[in-house]
C-alpha cells in the first residue's frame, strides 16, 4: 500500500511540491523495504537536482503535488536532464 494519489501521477510530468514550492518531475513508483514495502512516488527536483521520495506519511500530513504551470518550469534545465537520462548527445 502507498499514497492514495500515486495513480494520478504521470511519468515525466511536472508538479509542484505543496510544502516547499519546488518544481519536481515524477519519475515513477518504487517499493521501499525500509518502509515495510510501502510504494512511494519518486520525483526529481527540476532546478537543483537530487531526488525526493513521496511517502504515505507525507500524504497524511497534507503534502500534495499539483501540476506545475508551464511558466514555472525552466525548460532548458528539464531538456538537459532528459537528454542525460535518455543518453542523447546533442
Amino acid at each position: 500500500m502507498g499514497r492514495p494519489d500515486l495513480d494520478k501521477f504521470e511519468p515525466r510530468a511536472i508538479y509542484r511540491n505543496s510544502y516547499t514550492g519546488e518544481i519536481v518531475e515524477f519519475l515513477g513508483i518504487a517499493s521501499m523495504p525500509e518502509l515495510d514495502g510501502e510504494e512511494v512516488g519518486v520525483f526529481r527536483f527540476v532546478e537543483r537536482g537530487g531526488y525526493f521520495i513521496a511517502t504515505n506519511h507525507g500524504y497524511s500530513r497534507g503534502e500534495r503535488f499539483p501540476p506545475a504551470a508551464d511558466q514555472d518550469v525552466d525548460e532548458a534545465t528539464t531538456a538537459e536532464w532528459r537528454a542525460f537520462v535518455e543518453g542523447d548527445d546533442s
